[in-house]
C-alpha cells in the first residue's frame, strides 16, 4: 500500500479565502466522501471546486474505484462511456439532471484521519486526449505510476523555488493530465498548499495570489497568461509560473515575467505519459527531459521508456539535439503543411498571428487534416474586435509568404477552447462553416 498523501498530519494542504485546511483534515473528507460513494468500478468526476474535485478523486482511490478523466465535461458525452465501462456512476457537486450522485462536502469539518492508503498496482486513473486531432484515446495509469511522477515533479520544483511554505494556485483544471499532475498531485507531496476558490477569470487569479502569504507557484497556460498580463499585477510576488499545453511564446514569456516579476518554468508532456521535460525560456530555449526516463533519439524522433510504462512511447513532436542532455522542439510531426509546393510550420503561422496588435485569439490550420473540403489553402479563425480580414492579411503578408496567408479568415467572438486551450476539429469545422463570407 502507498499513501494518498506524503504529508505531516498538521501541514496546510487547502486553502480558500476564507478558510485553511490540513492533511489530517483533508484525509477525513477523503473518508467522509469514500462512504458516500455508488458502489461501481468507474467514476467520473464532474465536480466543479477544485477541493471537492480533489476529495473525491481519493475517495474514489479509498474505494477501489477507477477515475476517469475524459477532455469533455459535458454529461451528454460522458454517458456515452457507460456502453465501454457498464460499472460507472457520474458524480457532480450540485444538483444536475442526470447525475447519479451529488457530493455533498463540508469541507475540514469531518476532523482528522490518518493518512489511508492504494494499493500501487490500482488502476486510479484513465486519462483521455483531447481529440483535438482525432479520436480521443485512452491512457491508464496506475497508483505507482502516479506516486513516482510526483515525487519527481516535487524534485524538480525546487529547480524553480526551493521554499518551505508555497503556495500553488492554478488556472487549470485538475482534470486535464497537466492540472492532475501539477495541482493536485504535487501538493500532496510538496510543502504547498492549493487554492481552491472560485473558477478563475484574471481577477479572480489577482486575487487568489494576493490571499496567500506564503510564496505563490502559478500553473497555468498560455492563453490564460495572456489574458493575466493584461489585467492589474497582484501585489503578492508570484515566486514561479509553471506553464504547459502549449509552447509558450517568447514576448508573451517576456511580458509576462515583467508583469509578474517573476521567471517562467516551462513543462512538456504527453497525455500517453505525462510530464517529461522542463525548461526556462528566458534563459535557454532547449528542453531538458526528466532523468528518471530513457530516452532514444534517432532523426528526430523520441522515444520515451519508464520501467512503469507497459512499452516505450514514441512522441508526436519533433527535436533537435541542442547539447549532451538537452533539445530543442521543432514541432508536432503533423505541424508541417505544404502548400505551392513550399513548406511551413502551422506553429510558426499561428505564433505571428497571435502577436499582431489588435489579435485577441486566433488559430490558422489546415482545412484537410479537419476533414474538410480541401480547397489548398489554409483555414484561419480570428478573435479580433478592432481589425478587419483585410488588416489581418496584410500584417500577416509582412512575414508570411503568400502561399501560407489562410484564406478564408473568419472573424469570431470567441474560439471554441477548452478549459486547457484545447481545439476539438469538430467545433473549427462548425464554426467556420458558420461564418461564411462571400468576400473570401
Amino acid at each position: 500500500m502507498l499513501p494518498l498523501i506524503r504529508r505531516e498530519a498538521g501541514e496546510r494542504f487547502a486553502y480558500s479565502h476564507t478558510q485553511q485546511i490540513t492533511t489530517a483534515q483533508f484525509c477525513a473528507d477523503v473518508m467522509s466522501v469514500a462512504e458516500s460513494l455508488p458502489d461501481q468500478r468507474y467514476l467520473i468526476n464532474l465536480c466543479h471546486n477544485r477541493y471537492t474535485f480533489i476529495t473525491t478523486f481519493f475517495a474514489a482511490l479509498v474505494r477501489g474505484q477507477t477515475n476517469l478523466l475524459p477532455s469533455n465535461r459535458d454529461l451528454v458525452s460522458n454517458r456515452a462511456h457507460a456502453a465501454q465501462f457498464p460499472s460507472l456512476s457520474i458524480v457532480a457537486d450540485d444538483e444536475v439532471e442526470g447525475i447519479d450522485h451529488v457530493i455533498r462536502l463540508d469541507a475540514g469539518q469531518n476532523g482528522n484521519q490518518p493518512t489511508p492508503g492504494c494499493d500501487a498496482e490500482h488502476m486510479a486513473a484513465i486519462a483521455f486526449t483531447s481529440g483535438s486531432t482525432g479520436q480521443p484515446q485512452r491512457h491508464p495509469k496506475s497508483f505507482a505510476m502516479l506516486d513516482t511522477w510526483r515525487q519527481i515533479h516535487a524534485r524538480y520544483l525546487k529547480l524553480a523555488v526551493d521554499d518551505e511554505r508555497l503556495a500553488i494556485v492554478a488556472t487549470v483544471p485538475c482534470w486535464h493530465m497537466y492540472g492532475l499532475e501539477w495541482a493536485m498531485l504535487l501538493p500532496t507531496v510538496a510543502s504547498a498548499q492549493i487554492f481552491c476558490g472560485a473558477d478563475f477569470f484574471p481577477k479572480d487569479v489577482v486575487q487568489a495570489i494576493n490571499a496567500s502569504t506564503n510564496k505563490v507557484i502559478l500553473v497555468s497556460t498560455p492563453l490564460h497568461l495572456k489574458a493575466l498580463s493584461k489585467t492589474q499585477a497582484p501585489s503578492h510576488p508570484v515566486a514561479t509560473i509553471i506553464s504547459a499545453t502549449a509552447p509558450l511564446d517568447e514576448p508573451l514569456m517576456r511580458q509576462i515575467e515583467t508583469h509578474l516579476d517573476s521567471q517562467v518554468f516551462e513543462i512538456y508532456g504527453c497525455s500517453e505519459i505525462g510530464s517529461l521535460a522542463y525548461r526556462f525560456p528566458a534563459q535557454k530555449p532547449a528542453w531538458t527531459f526528466f532523468d528518471c526516463f530513457d530516452l532514444q533519439f534517432d532523426d528526430g524522433e523520441m522515444t520515451v521508456n519508464h520501467t512503469l510504462l507497459d512499452e516505450p512511447v514514441k512522441l508526436a513532436d519533433h527535436f533537435e539535439r541542442a547539447g549532451e542532455s538537452s533539445y530543442q522542439l521543432k514541432g508536432r510531426t503533423t505541424d508541417i503543411v505544404k502548400v505551392g509546393g513550399k513548406r511551413e510550420s502551422l506553429a510558426r503561422l499561428n505564433s505571428i498571428l497571435n502577436q499582431i496588435p489588435g489579435v485577441e485569439d486566433g488559430v490558422i490550420y489546415d482545412p484537410v487534416s479537419y476533414q474538410q473540403a480541401a480547397t489548398g489553402r489554409l483555414a484561419a479563425l480570428v478573435v479580433a474586435p478592432e481589425l478587419d480580414r483585410h488588416a489581418i492579411r496584410t500584417a500577416l503578408s509582412a512575414q508570411v509568404d503568400t502561399a501560407f496567408i489562410p484564406r478564408p479568415i473568419r472573424l469570431v467572438d470567441a474560439l471554441p477552447r477548452s478549459a486547457t486551450s484545447k481545439l476539438q476539429q469538430r467545433e473549427l469545422t462548425a464554426l467556420i462553416n458558420q461564418q461564411r463570407s462571400t468576400d473570401d
